[in-house]
C-alpha cells in the first residue's frame, strides 16, 4: 500500500467535507439568519483551510485530486441522514465540519506535526464559532412593540395591573427603565416584573448589566455612554440579549460588529420622555441603517399610533414607545391599538 497516497486521499476527502459543511453553514447564516458578521468568521474560517492544504509538504491541489478514487469509496453511500429543520440542518453540518477537521488534524501530523497544529486551531475556531451560530438560533427574536416602562409612569398601586395588561395586549418586548432608583429598588422591581412578563414576551433591563443578571431578565439595552458592549458580551455570555440605543449609521454599524443583537435608532421625533435626549433624527436613517446592518433595527423617539405606519414604511423592525402606551388613559387599548396597527401594516406588504 502507498501509505502516503492513501493519506492525501484522506485529506483530500475530509477537506472537502469541511469546506461543504462550512459554505451549508455560511449560506444559512447569511440568507437565513442575516448575520454579516458571523457570515464574514464562517468565510475566514473556510479561506484558511483552504491555505492550510497547500502547505501540506509535497502535496499540491493536482496531488489531491489524484489521489480521489470516488468510484472504490467504500463510505460514499454511507451516513446519510433526513434534517427536520433549519436549527438541525446547521447543527448537522457543524458536527462534520469538526468530525473532518479532526481527521485532518490527526493525519496532517503524519506529514508535519505544525500542520497538525494548524487544524487543530481552526477546529477550536469553529467550535467557538458554532457556539455564536447556536446561540443566534435561539435568539430569533421579535420586537414588533417594545414597550418601555417606567415606574415614574406607573401608579404604585397600579403596576402589577399594567404590566399584566400591556403583556396580554400585544406587546413582544418590555424593558424596564430606571435612571435615578438605588440598586437595591431597581432590583426590587426587576423581580416583581419578571414574574409577570414569561415567554414568548421577552423581559430586558436598562443600562444594567447586573440588574439583568441578576433579575434572570432575557438581556440588557445599553446606552453610548452605558456599560461597555463587548464587556457586557464577556460578562452575559452569548445567549442573553444585548440591545444598543444609537443616533447615527456609526453607531449602528459599531453596534454590529461589537455583537448586539438588536440596534434602537432614534430619537425620530421629538420627546418629553428623556430629558437628555439627541436631536430628532427624523425616519429617513431607518432605511438607511437597515441597507447596512443585518441585525434588527428598532424605531424609538415621538412615536405614536398616528404615525406609526409612516415609520414601519421605512422598514423599522419594531417600534419602541413609553408615552403612546403609559402616557394613555388606558393602557390595555393603547396597546392593543398599536398592536393592531403593526400587524395590519404586516399583513398589506
Amino acid at each position: 500500500m502507498n501509505t502516503d497516497r492513501e493519506v492525501l486521499r484522506i485529506l483530500d476527502a475530509n477537506l472537502n467535507r469541511a469546506s461543504e459543511g462550512l459554505r451549508v453553514i455560511e449560506d444559512g447564516v447569511r440568507f437565513i439568519l442575516n448575520q454579516r458578521d458571523l457570515t464574514r468568521q464562517i468565510r475566514e474560517i473556510r479561506h484558511s483551510l483552504m491555505r492550510k492544504a497547500e502547505e501540506i509538504p509535497g502535496a499540491h491541489w493536482g496531488k489531491l485530486i489524484a489521489s480521489r478514487e470516488v468510484g472504490g469509496d467504500v463510505g460514499k453511500d454511507l451516513g446519510k441522514e433526513g434534517r427536520e429543520n433549519f436549527r438541525d440542518l446547521i447543527r448537522a453540518n457543524f458536527r462534520r465540519v469538526e468530525e473532518a477537521q479532526r481527521s485532518l488534524e490527526e493525519f496532517g501530523k503524519l506529514f508535519s506535526p505544525a500542520l497538525g497544529q494548524s487544524f487543530k486551531e481552526l477546529r477550536f475556531k469553529t467550535y467557538s464559532l458554532e457556539k455564536k451560530v447556536r446561540a443566534k438560533l435561539r435568539k430569533r427574536i421579535d420586537l414588533s412593540l417594545y414597550a418601555i416602562a417606567e415606574t415614574k409612569f406607573i401608579p404604585e398601586e397600579d403596576f402589577e395591573e399594567n404590566i399584566e395588561k400591556i403583556v396580554s395586549n400585544g406587546a413582544s418586548v418590555i424593558q424596564l427603565r430606571e435612571k435615578n432608583l438605588p440598586p437595591p429598588l431597581f432590583l426590587k422591581i426587576a423581580l416583581r416584573m419578571r414574574k409577570l412578563i414569561r415567554p414568548p414576551i421577552l423581559f430586558m433591563v436598562n443600562d444594567r448589566v447586573d440588574i439583568a443578571m441578576a433579575s434572570r431578565a432575557d438581556g440588557v439595552h445599553l446606552g453610548q455612554e452605558d456599560f461597555p458592549l463587548p464587556a457586557a458580551r464577556r460578562v452575559m455570555g452569548e445567549e442573553m440579549i444585548i440591545g444598543v440605543s444609537t443616533h447615527s449609521l456609526e453607531e449602528a454599524l459599531r453596534a454590529e460588529r461589537e455583537g448586539a443583537d438588536y440596534v434602537a435608532i432614534g430619537p425620530l421625533f421629538p420627546t418629553s420622555t428623556k430629558l437628555d435626549s439627541h436631536p430628532p433624527v427624523g425616519t429617513g436613517i431607518i432605511g438607511e441603517i437597515k441597507k447596512e446592518l443585518s441585525i434588527p433595527v428598532v424605531a424609538i423617539g415621538g412615536i405614536t399610533a398616528e404615525n406609526i405606519e409612516e415609520v414601519l414604511k421605512m422598514g423599522a423592525d419594531g417600534i419602541a414607545v413609553v408615552s403612546a402606551i403609559f402616557g394613555q388613559e388606558d393602557v390595555d387599548v393603547a396597546t392593543r391599538r398599536l398592536s393592531q396597527k403593526i400587524r395590519n401594516f404586516r399583513k398589506k406588504k
